[in-house]
């Protein structure tokens, strides 16, 4: 007899509890100090920077960041740059140098903020409500925004979701994106932040309008949070899933988590049109030639397998392997001249990428596979045909966004995608 796939998946928990490797249990008391205001979250806007250009939109101190000693103060609209100088970091602005180890930029004004513009580097250029730490690190400048949630949150929502959408769907979004935040807390504690504001903490770059309809929808569930027996829920979101959302522990080796889980994402269950199709295309295909797919595998087969310094040698053929029913890949097997390896979820889009995490490689692993061959029956061309963009698991925005256009309110959308987690006001 089949055992039923959570048959399978708690003989999963049993051995990622035995190494160590279950998602972390969150509790709500632990997170009630971000909610009520009685402390900020430290968000990585920018790093590896060669400078920072930095332009206050009030009057603005600068100060030690240890001592909160006022060393300057910068006038609304000075243009100012931060520069690696000989192991410190040298400010510079009209009338203004000033040479530190460490920094911080506090606007006078908080509806105002810093407009911080990274040069090489990553980080998204934007006007950052919050105070600015400037610190040295070996690879360039690190910019730090310490800022209150709820302004933290409707940036998110402002940069996750078009402006478009309806006003139900980004109230979800503000919930499920609160209650990701403050889930992940610490996630970049050893570069002296709680969170980044890049896509894979939440794509953040600032406050929005104050009249946008993301402020709007933060500021109507401002302290609400997903819960799960009295824990926080790990609130994972993406763009479209594509016709159905993804049971996390097939997509992501440890989320074990009853509320991300696969089921239809339509009117009528599978088969049904998809929520995320409504004015949107959720179609996709990559097409790769052997030597392109032979280039990814010999670049990226280490990452995403975890064996450093791997040599797959040469690609000689691919194997998807899919879970009965399901839509989404499982395993890649890929065969080589050195010996046969298996890629993992969605690992497997991140091998047709740059080998970790992000936008590259394929839009999701909903797909299937077919096989190009030449005269002699070999392996010349993969071709990937699948739907949807990201892991699938937990909130569909474009899902959302069609759940909201039929009608459906914010915790009708969240009761969707996270089946059995209960919404409640943390500020109470």
């Amino acid at each position: 007899m089949t055992a039923s796939p959570w048959a399978a998946a708690a003989l999963v928990c049993l051995h990622l509890g035995a190494v160590g490797a279950l998602p972390p249990e969150v509790r709500c008391q632990d997170v009630k100090p971000y909610l009520t205001g009685d402390r900020h979250v430290r968000l990585l806007v920018a790093g590896d920077a060669s400078s920072l250009r930095l332009t206050p939109k009030s009057d603005s101190a600068i100060e030690d960041p240890h001592t909160g000693a006022r060393l300057a103060i910068v006038k609304a609209g000075a243009g100012l740059t931060a520069r690696a100088a000989r192991g410190t970091i040298a400010l510079k602005g009209p009338g203004l140098s000033v040479t530190r180890r460490n920094l911080r930029i506090v606007p006078l004004r908080e509806d105002r903020g810093i407009a911080v513009s990274p040069i090489n580097g990553w980080g998204r250029s934007g006007v950052y409500p919050g105070a600015i730490d400037i610190d040295l690190t070996p690879t360039g400048l690190r910019a730090v925004e310490r800022v209150d949630v709820e302004t933290y949150i409707a940036g998110v929502v402002a940069s996750e979701m078009p402006a478009s959408f309806p006003l139900e769907a980004m109230k979800a979004q503000a919930i499920a994106a609160r209650t990701y935040a403050l889930y992940h807390l610490g996630a970049h504690s050893s570069e002296g932040a709680d969170l980044c504001g890049r896509v894979h903490c939440q794509a953040y770059a600032g406050r929005p309008d104050p009249d946008s309809r993301a402020a709007r929808a933060t500021a109507e569930t401002a302290g609400q949070v997903l819960v799960w027996n009295g824990l926080l829920v790990d609130a994972m979101y993406s763009a479209a899933c594509g016709g159905s959302t993804a049971t996390a522990w097939e997509v992501r080796q440890g989320k074990l988590l009853p509320y991300l889980r696969e089921h239809p994402d339509s009117r009528h269950g599978f088969g049904g049109s998809p929520y995320c199709a409504r004015d949107h295309n959720i179609a996709w295909a990559k097409r790769f030639s052997l030597t392109e797919a032979d280039r990814f595998v010999s670049r990226n087969l280490d990452a995403v397998t975890g064996t450093p310094g791997l040599k797959p040698g040469r690609l000689e053929a691919l194997r998807l392997v899919k879970p009965p029913l399901s839509t989404r890949a499982q395993w890649l097997k890929v065969y080589t001249t050195n010996g046969a390896y298996q890629v993992r979820g969605d690992a497997i889009r991140w091998l047709f990428g740059n080998g970790r995490p992000g936008p590259e490689g394929l839009r999701s692993i909903a797909f299937e596979m077919a096989v190009e061959e030449d005269s002699a029956g070999r392996p010349s061309a993969f071709v990937f045909s699948g739907a949807g963009h990201g892991h699938g698991i937990g909130l569909c925005q474009w899902g959302a966004r069609g759940r909201a256009l039929d009608g459906q309110t914010a915790p009708e959308i969240l009761a969707a995608y996270y089946p059995g987690a209960a919404l409640i006001d943390l500020r109470r």
